[in-house]
């Protein structure tokens, strides 16, 4: 039985008998072998691990009578009337003095089959006690649930805010240390980290989608699209856009929005809300939107004439495909997009931000 569940069992004495409550429920005796010295018993039913099977064994302190013994099974448990063959208390169940955690005393000691009839309500009674102490017990034992959707948000925000907080560290470092000259190098210092943190976010269009975050998939995946297009498909293919200036300023102003964004969603994520963090979240994109919105159309409108030079992502005919696409005439529709999808975003945000907020949107009112 070395591997089998163990199931609560409570025992109680009187000088001429041993009683064993053995808490299962819907129960079923697969077996049972009592001698004067050892009880083996394997059950089937409902208990502290759900419906299985269950067992175990003891080893009696002094030797019993089994033939005047008794097992009962009830809706709640099996019953034993174990009988003593000396009348004497024993100062434990077990014959090797150990602490079994299955194994637990039961002090409302309460009567058995053989015994008036007259005491079957007090029976009840004291069955009733010791389902209610062992409730208690599952429950002060219990260890905490673990809330596995809570967790992993948790834990993908605080790496995107970790991601983010060191772009952010580089970008400031080196503009520090070696003034405008480090703009030019802002790719170069940190390209590799927020295009991974970028390509991550890909998640948060999976997220709502799956039900792990009750917001929408829509506002997430313009975003998502809208910076890995400016990421991946411009500044990373040429090597003169990675050195302009504004995309020290665009990266600064993309982080500096997570900063505030992703501590936000990780709170909320375990139920938390922290003030300063919540007003952070429905105020600072008033500046920093639409800030953020002019760097990347700047973005766009320095590639165009580079991709006019380059034809790169543009399809010329005749091709075998029949079909023509030219890359700079879809950053030019791509501005007006960036336009009217800026606009749209800042409406939805100063929604969110009233209803939040309230329609006085001072830090006081907010803490």
């Amino acid at each position: 039985m070395a591997g089998m569940l163990r199931p609560f069992v409570f025992w109680g004495q009187k000088n001429d008998s041993v009683s064993l409550k053995i808490d299962l429920r819907d129960v079923t005796i697969d077996n049972v072998n009592l001698t004067e010295d050892r009880l083996e018993a394997c059950f089937e039913g409902v208990g502290a691990h759900g419906n299985n099977k269950y067992g175990f064994e003891l080893d009696f302190y002094l030797p019993i009578d089994p033939d005047k013994s008794k097992v009962r099974t009830t809706d709640r448990a099996v019953e034993f009337s174990i009988k003593k063959k000396g009348a004497e208390v024993w100062p434990r169940l077990t014959e090797k003095q150990e602490k079994l955690p299955w194994l637990k005393i039961d002090f409302d000691k309460f009567a058995f089959e053989d015994e008036d009839d007259s005491e079957e309500d007090a029976d009840k009674l004291a069955a009733d006690e010791i389902m209610k102490k062992l409730e208690k017990d599952l429950e002060e034992n219990q260890p905490p649930s673990i809330d596995m959707k809570a967790t992993y948000i948790f834990t993908y925000n605080f790496l995107q805010f970790v991601g983010f907080l060191y772009i952010v560290i580089v970008l400031s470092y080196n503009f520090l240390k070696y003034g405008s000259a480090a703009k030019e190098r802002a790719f170069e210092s940190v390209g590799y980290q927020i295009m991974f943190c970028q390509t991550a976010a890909v998640l948060e269009v999976i997220h709502p989608l799956l039900g792990l975050v009750k917001t929408g998939a829509f506002a997430p995946l313009l975003q998502v699209v809208g910076r890995n297009l400016i990421l991946f498909m411009l500044v990373l293919q040429d090597v003169r856009l990675q050195i302009a200036p504004v995309v020290w300023y665009l990266l600064m102003t993309w982080s500096t929005v997570e900063l505030i964004r992703y501590p936000f969603y990780m709170f909320s994520s375990i139920g938390m809300d922290v003030k300063m963090i919540t007003w952070l979240r429905y105020t600072a994109w008033i500046p920093l939107y639409p800030l953020g919105i002019l760097f990347e159309g700047t973005v766009v409108i320095m590639s165009i004439p580079l991709f006019e030079e380059s034809g790169k992502f543009s399809l010329q005919l005749p091709n075998a495909a029949n079909f023509a696409f030219y890359f700079p005439w879809f950053l030019h529709a791509y501005l007006l997009v960036l336009a009217l999808g800026g606009i749209q975003m800042m409406k939805h945000m100063h929604i969110l931000r009233k209803k939040k907020l309230g329609s006085k949107d001072s830090l006081k009112k907010a803490a």
